[in-house]
């Protein structure tokens, strides 16, 4: 079966195992590492565990890292699945932390806790929004490659926050870091009555993994995988390139700005140059790993933070493998989720080209191949309906 006969569910199949293969590798990359510093990889895997769980502490502190990413990894799930690759998270994250701050300072104290919540989170989610909005025109619009769209709104809002930081939102209190002011009371995330800083924040990442759990079994979910792998069958069902790129960044800005207003509120309580602290870039790892489900993307998040709060736990426990193993772990988890992402893309671009090169100006093949993309349209439809139904 060629692989332009390939149905979307034996592509899925496909994906799922070369996901695989790539997550085993990276493990084995991190065990040589381990033995070459002279530690046990079973001893470190023990250390590993006792870091990032061994206490109640360790596991709060886990989970308080895990939020945002699981947060990031959610909301850039649909954009990924409909092969968006959008990877502005970070600026996104900065932007709504931004917006949730100058809220916060100017209306103050006075706000009730009870509005004060909902409004520093809808603020921080409509910042993150609009913030992706300029690379999803470009891309809906004029075709411009989101990716670099994405990356130059980062550097855009990196640069905007060090500026705020040393004018309007700088702390009039005086301080030896760029740093705005406390945030007012009403307007922090409640702690949790349990050890370390865990907030309310899970509570409400477990609602939103509750309600994508429920939301991806709809239509909208299938759409976004066809779409994924053939935008004009998609169009067909009604879901075009504009409800593709703008549905799908739209919320994954939404969903980071969200992540940075929750990391303002509930652990940093200031805003700070390192706000982010590559959680955006990370999130997009975390989805890829999770497969793009939410409990996967849960799982995936968890696993992701215990590789830094588990980090002095290695150390500990081999006596020579350098804590410096959890930042390495991460950034080669990294890389698997870019080869993970890179390979379809670079497979499908490499179609045209090959199918072009095949037996130019014989009459035959051509109407051979307009039949054989009439039937699999025919057939792609039929998958669509039952999608449908």
């Amino acid at each position: 079966m060629s692989t332009q006969t390939r149905s979307p569910r034996t592509l899925l199949g496909a994906a799922a195992t070369r996901r695989g293969i790539i997550v085993l590798a990276a493990a084995l990359i991190v065990a040589v590492l381990i033995i070459a510093t002279g530690g046990d990889p079973l001893v470190a895997v023990g250390g590993w565990f006792r870091g990032a769980f061994g206490t109640g502490y360790n596991l709060t502190q886990t989970l308080v890292y895990a939020v945002p990413l699981a947060l990031i990894g959610i909301g850039v799930s649909g954009a990924l699945r409909a092969g968006i690759i959008t990877v502005g998270a970070e600026g996104q994250m900065i932007a709504g932390a931004i917006a949730a701050t100058a809220t916060s300072l100017f209306l103050g104290p006075d706000v009730p806790i009870w509005l004060a919540l909902p409004l520093g989170a809808g603020v921080g989610a409509l910042a993150g929004a609009a913030w992706a909005f300029l690379p999803a025109l470009g891309r809906a619009r004029w075709g411009v490659n989101e990716i670099l769209a994405t990356l130059l709104a980062n550097y855009l809002a990196l640069y905007l926050l060090k500026y705020l930081l040393r004018t309007s939102l700088r702390d009039p209190g005086g301080s030896a870091t760029p740093q705005s002011a406390q945030l007012p009371d009403p307007f922090l995330l409640p702690q949790l009555p349990v050890p370390g800083r865990l907030h309310a924040g899970i509570l409400i990442l477990l609602i939103i993994v509750a309600v994508a759990v429920y939301l991806g079994r709809g239509k909208r979910r299938f759409l976004q995988d066809v779409y994924g792998q053939r935008p004009l069958l998609a169009a067909r069902a009604g879901y075009d390139q504009t409800r593709a790129v703008f549905g799908t960044m739209l919320v994954s800005g939404a969903f980071a700005g969200l992540a940075g207003w929750m990391q303002l509120a509930g652990v940093d309580e200031r805003l700070q140059p390192g706000i982010s602290a590559g959680i955006g870039f990370a999130g997009i790892a975390v989805c890829v790993l999770g497969r793009g489900a939410p409990l996967g993307i849960l799982a995936a998040a968890i696993a992701y933070a215990s590789l830094t709060t588990g980090a002095n736990g290695i150390q500990v426990a081999t006596g020579t493998t350098p804590a410096a193993i959890g930042t390495v772990s991460q950034g080669i988890l990294l890389l698997a989720a870019a080869l993970i992402i890179a390979i379809p893309v670079v497979r499908r671009t490499r179609k045209p080209a090959t199918g072009s090169a095949a037996q130019p100006g014989n009459a035959a093949p051509t109407e051979t191949s307009e039949n054989t993309k009439n039937t699999e349209n025919t057939e792609n439809t039929e998958e669509v309906s039952d999608g449908q139904r």
